[in-house]
């Protein structure tokens, strides 16, 4: 078994592929079945799965290379191993794919509206959906300029297809004597490699009375 090319470079979404050569030198024809290791397979597959090679003959099977857009597999290199296998034998080969990378984060407030006379947390998700670590420094806005929110840590990082987690304070400067007054609560990811990330929440002041009927 020759693999052709025994290297290749496929970004996430696009398709590469191999070539694997068989070459019978025995005196029978056989039956010869290929695969990828099963840890491989969400991502590869192989055309013709299995094929007939006659004495003397060579045979080429491909094999396709697809990395999703997502957190597997991660970015860099893999070694792939390939097996060809026939009833008396099986044949062994590793083709190395080097995964280009793919930067895609996500956040989200927990939760998206928070209620109190004063003061309120939420809980702020940065969700790396990416094939490589992410990096985010964090900042808040208040746009009323009624509220002191702040965030911590102000930097975060996650791996993967992790999620991590960060908690925003909110604090209203002033009391509400009555009824219900909502304000918007920003926080501002500014991702490494990607657009920044403007997450809105909503935070509702309650006052000290009911509002008039």
């Amino acid at each position: 078994m020759e693999l052709e090319p025994s290297a290749l470079a496929v970004d996430p979404g696009r398709l590469g592929c191999m070539k694997v050569h068989l070459t019978n030198s025995g005196p029978d024809a056989c039956e010869v079945a290929v695969e990828v290791a099963a840890d491989d397979r969400d991502w590869t597959w192989v055309h013709p799965e299995s094929c007939t090679v006659t004495p003397g003959e060579e045979t080429v099977v491909s094999v396709f290379f697809k990395p999703a857009c997502g957190p597997h597999p991660t970015a860099g290199r893999h070694a792939v191993e390939i097996v060809a296998r026939s009833p008396a034998e099986a044949a062994h080969g590793e083709g190395m794919v080097e995964v280009g990378p793919f930067v895609d984060a996500a956040g989200a407030l927990d939760p998206m509206v928070a209620y109190g006379p004063m003061s309120a947390t939420y809980t702020f998700n940065l969700e790396n959906r990416g094939n490589v670590p992410v990096h985010a420094a964090l900042c808040t806005e208040d746009p009323s300029g009624a509220l002191d929110v702040g965030v911590q840590p102000t930097t975060l990082r996650a791996d993967p297809g992790q999620t991590t987690t960060a908690t925003v304070a909110v604090q209203a400067k002033k009391k509400l004597k009555r009824g219900e007054h909502t304000y918007r609560v920003c926080v501002l990811a500014e991702v490494d490699g990607a657009s920044d990330l403007r997450i809105e929440g909503a935070f509702r002041q309650q006052g000290l009375k009911p509002a008039k009927k």
